[in-house]
């Protein structure tokens, strides 16, 4: 894996000093704590759910002589924001008004291939397509403008819904003057662009297990309040920090960050996949114990803890003005926080998802008892898997080929394996 900016360390400490962390871990009373948890988390595969090298976000752009800008991308809006990033993408690119860009997105009967709204991937693969298309748009502009005003091209700038020359702002044209010079010059403007992440800088088997154009981070504090005489789990409030690279809207972010905490705390406390097996008469098959809504619980309004949300830049080169994932990333150690919290204030360890009062009581019992303080899977399920084969990198002596066939002893492993 190739990493980039990591904001990780920033993000431990802001939640470490906003929760007062080191004054409070420990030092509770018996029932309360604090648990912290960190992760990282990918911004999209590198490697496509279609096996082929061909982009993994487009976007088009159309410029009406009136002046509106017209988006055509693949990417589905999903409540996510998508269509707002694409939107202020391409605004701040040309220097106009995100009310003069309009969007049309997820129609694949006029818009160009994406890949799809999952892995946390849309705002840095489409946004760096939707740059290299509104740059090459404005690259036309500028060579239409600059004979007008007198400068070369690499000299004007876009803002506010002019094109001036950087030494001079009153040498200048309206952006809708600009683009009627263009449009003169060049025909109907329009442009397209592309995004194919970087090929993994591994070579060897393996290497495509991971890759990512950049990794975002997050740290989260968790306080819980546990009453030992029924296992109840309450949580007051909860201290997230997220490596964001750099926000491009910043109130989206906030959701989003909130809304991966909701799934997170939804996970560890409620919801649960439980099944049952139909009789031998009824094919045996597993089904589902919780057929609904009304069964599989997820958090309310009044369920919700305060949140404090703390968004960390660390701007990555290879994400569109250095943006990172926010979908997914922070819900992620939101669990084991939860797991550390009830261990800080109530001594046990509940090693599997949700938490609920049953496992808190079974683990107090067994601490009673003197037996060890823990629920949890006991094994790992008995499946029968073909026997391993390692391929050594070339760090571990190898090729990254496995060309060579014998045991291979690799350091740290108590046992040699085939090569294969």
């Amino acid at each position: 894996m190739k990493i980039g900016t990591i904001g990780l360390a920033e993000c431990i400490r802001q939640v470490v000093e906003r929760s007062n962390w080191k004054a409070r871990h420990k030092k509770l009373p018996y029932g309360r704590g604090v648990g912290i948890a960190c992760n990282s988390y990918l911004c999209g595969a590198g490697l496509p759910i279609y096996w082929n090298k061909m982009p993994h976000a487009g976007v088009q752009l159309l410029v009406d002589r009136s002046g509106q800008v017209t988006v055509f991308c693949g990417a589905t809006e999903i409540g996510q924001g998508s269509d707002d990033v694409l939107v202020a993408i391409v605004a701040e690119v040309l220097g106009i008004e995100p009310f003069d860009v309009r969007c049309v997105t997820g129609d694949t009967g006029i818009t160009p291939v994406d890949l799809g709204s999952y892995s946390s991937r849309v705002t840095v693969m489409m946004g760096n397509a939707a740059i290299q298309a509104a740059e090459r748009i404005r690259d036309q502009i500028a060579e239409a403008a600059s004979a007008q005003i007198g400068v070369r091209p690499d000299l004007l700038v876009f803002l506010q819904g002019r094109v001036f020359f950087s030494e001079d702002p009153s040498r200048s044209l309206t952006f809708r003057e600009a683009i009627g010079f263009a449009e003169e010059k060049f025909g109907t403007l329009w442009s397209v662009g592309s995004y194919v992440p970087l090929r993994a800088p591994g070579r060897y088997k393996g290497a495509g297990v991971g890759p990512s154009p950049a990794y975002s981070y997050t740290a989260c504090v968790v306080e819980v309040e546990v009453d030992p005489a029924t296992g109840w789990i309450t949580v007051p409030k909860i201290w997230i920090a997220h490596d964001i690279g750099q926000a491009i809207n910043p109130v989206l972010v906030r959701g989003q960050v909130e809304g991966s905490v909701y799934m997170g705390l939804s996970e560890a406390l409620m919801e649960e996949q439980s099944f049952r097996r139909l009789p031998a008469n009824m094919s045996n098959a597993l089904v589902h114990k919780i057929p609904s809504l009304l069964e599989y619980k997820s958090p309310t309004t009044l369920d919700m803890p305060d949140i404090d949300t703390v968004l960390v830049e660390d701007p990555d080169q290879n994400c569109p003005f250095g943006a990172k994932e926010v979908g997914q990333g922070p819900l992620l150690p939101v669990m084991p926080a939860l797991a550390n919290a009830i261990f800080d204030a109530i001594g046990v360890r509940i090693d599997e998802v949700p938490i609920t009062p049953d496992k808190i009581l079974r683990a107090l019992e067994r601490k009673a008892k003197g037996q060890t303080p823990r629920v949890g899977p006991e094994h790992f399920p008995d499946v029968p898997y073909p026997e391993p084969i390692f391929v050594p990198t070339p760090g571990e002596g190898g090729d990254g080929n496995a060309a060579k066939e014998g045991p291979v002893r690799v350091p740290g492993r108590k046992r040699e394996v085939a090569q294969s």
